[in-house]
């Protein structure tokens, strides 16, 4: 008995030392369809924010109710945005009517959802696209920006660090 739990602990040992080493995030399109790149809650910009891999925040200070970016290394991408809205008047609402979602890999600008349109005055939008990703991806973020101003400003954020 005493053998066959050695053989069997010593079987386990190259598992367990394949488990540990570190991988980096390489999109393989067949082998890792359903992996992400990224996936996160958005944070709404405010005017006074930072730029963003050198994009500047939306000119008013923006608030959402929910938000989630998810990008897989199959290249699909699913956005689920409720309630982002700017504060007015004791009220709420959402000034723009179209938004595209923008990945980002290292700074630089990767791929583009194209225009989706997001309900006025409520501020929800929901898409699900394919997008062509790089092979590696290092500081993933995905940028919502009003269609019209894609690489200007962004409303919404989900950054990696």
């Amino acid at each position: 008995m005493y053998r066959k739990l050695s053989a069997a602990l010593l079987g386990a040992i190259p598992a367990v030392t394949l488990a540990l080493v570190p991988s980096s995030a390489v999109a393989d399109h067949g082998n890792h369809s359903g992996h992400d790149l990224i996936r996160m809650g958005l944070t709404p910009s405010l005017p006074t924010d930072d730029p963003i891999v050198g994009v500047g925040p939306g000119g008013l200070p923006w608030q959402i109710d929910r938000g989630e970016v998810r990008v897989r290394l199959n290249g699909r991408m699913d956005v689920r945005i409720e309630g982002l809205q700017v504060p007015r008047n004791g009220g709420a609402d959402n000034p723009v009517g179209s938004i595209d979602a923008v990945l980002y890999c290292g700074g630089m600008q990767v791929a583009d959802s194209g225009p989706h349109p997001m309900t006025i005055p409520d501020g929800d939008a929901r898409f699900r696209v394919s997008l062509e990703v790089p092979t590696t991806c290092d500081q993933a973020t995905v940028l919502i920006s009003p269609s019209p101003l894609v690489g200007q400003a962004y409303i919404a954020s989900a950054v990696t660090r």
